[in-house]
Parts: C-alpha cells; sequence; structure tokens
C-alpha cells in the first residue's frame, strides 16, 4: 500500500519475495519459494497523500482501518481509494499527538502512584524495624 504513488513497485514486490524466502529458511529450517507463482504481488490503490510528509501518517491509517474495516476480498485488482474519507487525514496527526499526550499522562499517574506506594511500604517497614530493635533491647 503505498500512498505516494511513483513508479513502478515491482522491485519492493521481489525484495519482500526475497526476504520471505530468506525468513522461511531461518525460522522453519528448510527452503521455500515465493515466486509470482506461488503468491502474487500487488500494489493496491489506496488513498494518496498530497505531499512528501505524510507517508507514516498514511501507513497509521492504513493499520487502523484494516483493523477497523477487514478487507474482505482480496482479489485483484484490489481498489480501496474508499477505504477511509480523505478528511479523516486532516485530523490524523492531532488525533496521534492526543494519544501519546493521554498515554504519557497515564504512565505520570502509574510513577507517581508506584513512588507513593513504594515510599510508604518503607515507611512502614522502617516503624516495624524500630519496634521490632525496641523490643529487643527491652
Amino acid at each position: 500500500m503505498d500512498s505516494l504513488r511513483g513508479p513502478s513497485r515491482s522491485n519492493v514486490v521481489k525484495i519482500l519475495r526475497e526476504y520471505l524466502e530468506v525468513e522461511w529458511e531461518v525460522k522453519k529450517g528448510s527452503k521455500r519459494s515465493f515466486s509470482k507463482d506461488v503468491m502474487k504481488g500487488s500494489n493496491p490503490k489506496v488513498p494518496q497523500q498530497n505531499n512528501f510528509s505524510d507517508c507514516g501518517v498514511y501507513v497509521l491509517q492504513y493499520v487502523e482501518s484494516f483493523f477497523e474495516n477487514p478487507i474482505l476480498n482480496f482479489e485483484l485488482p484490489m481498489n480501496l481509494t474508499n477505504w477511509f474519507p480523505p478528511p479523516r487525514m486532516r485530523t490524523k496527526r492531532e488525533e496521534i499527538r492526543n494519544i501519546i499526550l493521554k498515554l504519557q499522562e497515564d504512565q505520570s499517574k502509574e510513577r507517581k502512584l508506584h513512588k507513593d506506594t513504594c515510599s510508604t511500604e518503607a515507611s512502614l517497614n522502617e516503624g516495624l524495624e524500630q519496634q521490632h530493635v525496641s523490643s529487643v533491647s527491652a
């Protein structure tokens, strides 16, 4: 899925095929072909970016769309140009930013809670040790 359509992507498919063959051999200990006869390659039509800086944002949107609205028919040629509404991309960076800030806030709260819990436990242990020392000396 390429949001910045350009020259033919046949070289990308070739590299992916080679990668899969090596990965299979390393993981399975045997050889397997991922040739054109075994696995077709495709460059589906997908919503396109209009600049040179949004490719990562588009990849994230493709992943999100795949989970929200899975592709049910892999028949070629595949046309996903209407997979999600184009205006969705105008707010995508802000959505990602808000998710990151929320995660940061949640982690900060968890750290503070953990720190407070550890501090309370340390104080309790210290008090118990003092009681133990006092009762042993008496």
